[in-house]
């Protein structure tokens, strides 16, 4: 189904009932879903044609929804160039005295195609974070960390405090054998900070790795006034690595403000899917990304056409289609760090992500309740307003982390993500054990008149924030 058809069908339903009281249809979102999940967007990972493909799909709608190009450079993308890096061996062995002992199931990568080390000191720094690694005495060790938030910066702190080399002890919920998928493959910015070499040992080796006061180590390493602590032996450690740099981009559009142009209701979505997921020869071998996040991108549009229609806002909306999400956050953190410092000022950050899960009829839940008592109030009166029910309850929380508002809600950005898919956890837990980055997250298993109430809601509730009568945001 083509743009055009889809904004055909909106518009005939246009005509017939005001902007204001429009009401978004399954419909309307089964139209762009269709076209994202579909076998010929090959999962819409970034940096393929696939993720090409979607870019072109989105912005080619942000223009036909009636946005303005929103960038920070005044264009519809905001590029970002990536580094694909991706292990293809791995090795590493503990030195005390004469006793020389490997590591099963290390997965490491390197700065170069083939980087080795061989009796080097290591030092154990626990879950210490990113400012206090940087500040730490480091230089030519390779430092062995707990698993904690914030890795990335971690691990860029490590580098810049001259650090040989870095090993993650990974938690005892992650099996060995699934090491390799997680930690084998990954993606940063092409000039991102990195150490010469960055492992991941199994919590299986833990012992082996820090030796007799492994318990001991693990325990108070925990603690933030913890003191890194030189380590017993040595370390043998290589990594054969492959790397591709690409580009990718954000897709933004924006409404502009009427009275508070520099202020602004940002809405966000991730376009990207994790691509091809499945061996050569496999029946089906694309993971589409129906709901995660089809869904949420096609809300993004058709929240986005509405509200362009509709009266002019006092503060300005933008729409941003983030790319590289399951990349690790990477376009919604670049797109925070390019308007920091800038004369707009984000008041309020509506991601939306993984809708259609769930059917019509489930309250409001939201992740991010609890830390922006303002935005709760009006999100659950806008909420109310419009026929849906309210959940108060703060299990969504877990979500945090592990969505886009994170990148803003870290750098003091009110983020929420409102929503009937967190609304009951239980649905939610089930689709993530369940099609969640498999094939068969497709277009057949959504629950779209849900996500349409969503996509209801988010014009509302842009609606109420972009009002600074309604909501200050002093």
């Amino acid at each position: 189904m083509s743009l055009r058809t889809i904004f055909g069908l909106a518009a005939g339903l246009l005509a017939t009932t005001s902007a204001f009281a429009q009401s978004i249809t399954p419909d309307m979102l089964r139209g762009h879903i269709a076209v994202l999940a579909s076998d010929a967007y090959e999962g819409r990972e970034p940096g393929t044609a696939g993720g090409e493909r979607a870019e072109a799909y989105v912005l080619e709608a942000f223009a036909a929804a009636g946005l303005k190009p929103g960038a920070p450079d005044g264009r519809w993308r905001q590029e970002l160039v990536l580094t694909h890096v991706r292990s293809k061996s791995s090795a590493a062995t503990i030195r005390r005295g004469a006793v020389a002992t490997p590591l099963a199931g290390v997965v490491a990568t390197g700065a170069m195609p083939d980087m080795r080390v061989a009796g080097v000191a290591m030092t154990y720094a626990g879950t210490l974070d990113a400012a206090t690694l940087a500040a730490a005495p480091l230089r030519g060790r390779i430092v062995v960390l707990a698993m904690a938030p914030g890795r990335a910066d971690r691990v860029s702190a490590l580098a810049r405090a001259g650090a040989a080399g870095v090993v993650f002890i990974a938690p005892a919920s992650l099996k060995d054998d699934q090491l390799p998928e997680i930690f084998g493959s990954t993606v940063a910015p092409g000039d991102v900070a990195q150490p010469p070499l960055v492992a991941f040992v199994p919590q299986s080796q833990a012992a082996t790795l820090l030796g007799p006061q492994a318990a001991t180590l693990t325990k108070a390493g925990a603690a933030k006034d913890f003191r890194p602590v030189a380590l017993d032996g040595t370390i043998d450690l290589s990594a054969t690595t492959e790397r591709r740099r690409f580009t990718t981009a954000n897709i933004v559009g924006m409404i502009p403000g009427t009275q508070r142009p520099n202020e602004a209701v940002l809405l966000s979505a991730h376009w990207d899917h994790i691509g091809i997921c499945r061996p050569e020869g496999t029946a089906d071998r694309i993971c589409n990304g129906a709901a995660d996040n089809a869904s949420g991108t096609a809300i993004l549009i058709e929240t986005a056409r509405v509200l362009a229609k509709g009266p002019a806002p006092a503060r300005s909306l933008y729409f941003v289609a983030t790319t590289a999400e399951e990349m690790g956050l990477l376009g919604s953190d670049a797109y925070a760090a390019a308007i920091a410092g800038t004369p707009l000022r984000v008041v309020a950050n509506l991601n939306i992500d993984t809708t259609a899960i769930t059917p019509a009829g489930l309250p409001v839940a939201m992740v991010g309740r609890g830390n922006h008592p303002a935005i709760d109030r009006l999100v659950d009166e806008t909420a109310r307003s419009i026929g849906r029910k309210v959940d108060t309850d703060t299990e969504a929380n877990i979500m945090v982390e592990r969505q886009d508002g994170w990148a803003f809600g870290k750098r003091g950005i009110p983020a929420v993500m409102a929503t009937g898919s967190v609304s009951d956890m239980k649905q939610l837990f089930a689709y993530l054990d369940g099609p969640y980055h498999k094939p068969t997250d497709d277009l057949a298993h959504l629950e779209l008149a849900g996500a349409a109430e969503d996509a209801d809601l988010h014009v509302a509730l842009a609606r109420t924030l972009a009002d600074p009568a309604r909501y200050p945001a002093n």
